[in-house]
């Protein structure tokens, strides 16, 4: 009867240790986010998507020129009224994309929707030079009551490949395609600072 009760009670003192040793599954410390190797223009716009999609910072601005691998330098040009209507535009440089970009995802809760659908897209490629035009539709849900939500307009990114044979965006062109239509520009030039 003793050998049972000890056999009774080691089968109950395992199963307690084993009951302790398991835990919940742990969520991961690092984010899991979508970045390829830009090795051509069309892989900068997936990842341009990705970033915007996933509110990454870092892959946003690996989408860029990068000055320690090529002579060029970034260039962004706003529509025609936002250039007029935000004199920030005059000296914007990369610090003021990645400046935008964390205060834009900043304001938003982690669950809110960010996302940018291209439409109608081209894409013509001479030697190391690509001109990519689409029309764009963003969608972010930040907090900012005064600035929309929903941005239309016309997109024109011309890109290279820099010494390492990867492609990235040198210059970005935003139109409007419609007078009614807030651009991507606004929303750059209210979340700059």
């Amino acid at each position: 009867m003793r050998a049972l009760i000890s056999i009774a009670a080691v089968i109950i003192i395992a199963a307690a240790l084993h009951s302790c040793a398991l835990r919940d599954d742990e969520t991961p410390t690092n984010s899991r986010t979508t970045f390829v190797p830009p090795t051509s223009p069309d892989l900068v716009m997936v990842n341009l998507q990705f970033a915007v999609i996933e509110k990454d910072v870092n892959n946003y601005m690996a989408c860029f020129v990068d000055s320690m691998y090529s002579t060029r330098r970034y260039a962004y040009v706003p529509d025609v009224v936002s250039q007029i209507q935000y004199p920030i535009f005059q000296n914007w440089k990369l610090s003021n994309e990645k400046t935008y970009f964390t205060s834009l995802i900043t304001l938003m809760d982690a669950n809110a929707t960010s996302n940018v659908f291209f439409s109608n897209p081209t894409l013509n490629t001479l030697a190391d030079t690509a001109v990519y035009d689409a029309d764009y539709l963003l969608r972010a849900d930040h907090q900012k009551t005064n600035v929309a939500k929903t941005l239309k307009g016309k997109i024109r990114l011309i890109l290279s490949a820099d010494s390492r044979n990867l492609w990235s965006i040198h210059k970005w062109i935003d139109f409007k395609t419609q007078d009614t239509d807030t651009t991507w520009s606004v929303l750059k030039a209210n979340f700059s600072n």
